[in-house]
């Protein structure tokens, strides 16, 4: 039903996920079921400080790399920062309001920004490439 081994469900069991065990199959019910993958999924956050990104390959936070990142706009209310991880040059990549860009820009080396969304050009206009910008 979840689309996990069955083994994946004989390791939660030694972990301590609740089942009644009367008889066989063993009953797992679904709010205790919910409850463990909760806790289990929330004992594995790790918490970013606004300089630190998320390196899925160290499995940690971590700073960028001599902490420059390029800012890609992403809408006219969000922003992503793009970044190296100071350890395992591995890209980096963590998304912010756009509210927070002066604190972005005194915490990091911005290096490039990026992609301008639509509604932020002078000129908007889809077919740019046809036309000549004076």
């Amino acid at each position: 039903m979840l689309g996990v081994h069955k083994n994946a469900i004989t390791h939660w069991i030694a972990d301590g996920l609740p089942v009644n065990k009367d008889q066989r199959p063993y009953l797992v019910r679904g709010n205790d079921l919910i409850r463990f993958l909760s806790a289990r999924q929330k004992g594995r956050k790790r918490q970013c400080a606004d300089d630190e990104f998320y390196c899925f390959k160290c499995r940690g936070p971590r700073k960028a790399y001599l902490n420059i990142v390029d800012i890609e706009f992403v809408s006219p209310t969000r922003l992503r920062l793009k970044g190296l991880c100071a350890v395992c040059d591995t890209p980096l990549n963590k998304m912010q309001g756009i509210g927070k860009l002066p604190k972005i820009q005194e915490t990091f080396h911005v290096q490039q920004v990026a992609e301008l969304h639509i509604s932020e050009c002078a000129f908007p206009n889809l077919n740019r490439d046809k036309e000549m910008i004076r």
